[in-house]
């Protein structure tokens, strides 16, 4: 069961990633790598993006697993010290991600970047 659950969990994961391998080919001659500020902080803006979707999906599923903890326990005090366990890293990754965002944004506002930063 642990492993159909982990290959379902992973794959429902990279499913974005392959879906967006399509979106933006690289034009001949431009090259792959950006060689402006606001093209690099475009493409930081865009990973920061995807891992930002990652950790809430990923904490979706913590909370949905430390609820089913909780249900399970029946009053065992390691089952229910776990889910807690669980809930409280659910909170971590969710304020990871909110602080990744807030961060490209001071930056990108404190050395004067202009335009669209993906976020």
């Amino acid at each position: 069961m642990k492993k159909i659950l982990a290959s379902l969990t992973l794959g429902i994961l990279l499913l974005p990633v392959l879906a967006g391998a399509q979106v933006n080919p690289v034009q001949p001659g431009t090259g792959s790598v950006p060689n402006q500020s606001q093209d690099v902080f475009t493409v930081i803006s865009t990973i920061i993006n995807w891992l930002f979707y990652i950790l809430l999906i990923a904490a979706v599923f913590i909370v949905i697993w430390a609820a089913f903890t909780f249900l399970t326990a029946a009053g065992d005090p390691e089952k229910v010290a776990k889910a807690r366990n669980l809930i409280l890293y659910a909170v971590v990754a969710i304020v990871v991600a909110f602080l990744a965002k807030a961060i490209i944004l001071l930056v990108a506002s404190a050395i004067g970047v202009k335009g669209r930063t993906g976020i």
